[in-house]
């Protein structure tokens, strides 16, 4: 069902018949939803943003609240939740920036994530509630997250700390050592992503092979959304478009792992960002499942999720569940 990739140009075609069962009703049901159809061309981007009332993250789920402690502060001004298992906690801290194209909070089905992510491995997890696009840019978000992450290293060594995210907050999770670097400081010890944004301009040649099996996904939004977030600066800047980044600069990518789906249009450009950064000497290995639609693992019980969750559990040095 899996097939991990760390070197070359091997890759997976898209197919809606591949993938478990649930995975393929999944997509299925996913489909049915007016989403995809709504969200075609940029004229809902246009009209659903400039000016809108700034969204909230979703509210922490009682239920939460049992099995985890809840911390949160300013830092920079900005809203920060660390989230800490009760039961099982480890010395691992994961820094968890969201997806959502860089105009959207953090949603509910992040939460769903945040708490396979402690059950699987009992670290402790900081959400950065980056401010977003339109309103904001990607040169707000960058000082931001280095001052969280000096946070993070009062009480947990650089060793233990993994970046982690999904879709755009996945290219942030890529970005972020480079702007740790440029601050002085010591790299993380890992990345982790689920289904990275690595490259805003939309203009890889093979992603539209993907764009048609796809059934959340169309393009031209989020290339809207992402010149937002460029703020007028180039697109294809390493911050924003971390696949379009120099040789020096993927060589210096921390241990990395890609969890990635084949019917989701981001897989284009993560075979792109693996690729090169694998010849540029850099540790990055690619999951790949066949069927996966764009972060899977937002829903934990599917097969290929729980199989993505143990991957994880063993990169950061947790014995699997029994």
């Amino acid at each position: 069902m899996t097939s991990g990739y760390a070197a070359g140009t091997d890759t997976v075609e898209p197919s809606a018949h591949d993938g478990s069962r649930a995975m393929r009703v999944a997509c299925r049901l996913i489909g049915l939803l007016p989403t995809k159809r709504n969200l075609t061309g940029t004229d809902w981007v246009n009209g659903k943003y400039p000016g809108r009332t700034y969204p909230s993250a979703a509210a922490i789920p009682w239920t939460f609240k049992q099995t985890h402690t809840i911390q949160e502060k300013r830092i920079d001004g900005v809203r920060t939740i660390t989230v800490r298992p009760l039961l099982g906690a480890t010395r691992s801290h994961i820094i968890y920036t969201h997806g959502g194209i860089y105009l959207n909070e953090f949603g509910r089905p992040h939460w769903w994530i945040i708490a396979e992510l402690t059950r699987r491995t009992g670290a402790a997890v900081t959400i950065p509630l980056y401010r977003l696009a339109p309103e904001s840019t990607y040169r707000e978000a960058f000082p931001y997250l280095v001052s969280v992450y000096r946070e993070v290293l009062r009480t947990a060594g650089p060793e233990d700390v993994t970046l982690m995210g999904d879709s755009a907050g996945g290219g942030l999770a890529i970005a972020q050592p480079w702007a740790f670097r440029d601050a002085g400081l010591p790299a993380p010890g890992r990345v982790a992503v689920f289904a990275p944004w690595l490259d805003v301009t939309g203009t890889n040649p093979t992603i539209p092979k993907y764009e048609a099996v796809d059934p959340m996904l169309s393009v031209a939004g989020p290339v809207q959304a992402g010149l937002w977030w460029a703020g007028g600066d180039d697109p294809r800047t390493p911050l924003v478009s971390p696949a379009c980044a120099p040789d020096d600069l993927l060589a210096a990518v921390p241990p990395t792992r890609i969890y990635q789906g084949t019917r989701d249009v981001c897989m284009a450009d993560a075979t792109v960002f693996r690729d090169r950064a694998v010849s540029a000497g850099a540790d990055v290995t690619m999951r790949i499942y066949p069927g996966g639609f764009h972060v899977f693992p937002a829903a934990p019980r599917l097969p290929e999720s729980r199989e993505v969750y143990a991957d994880l559990a063993a990169f950061l040095g947790r014995p699997p569940l029994p």
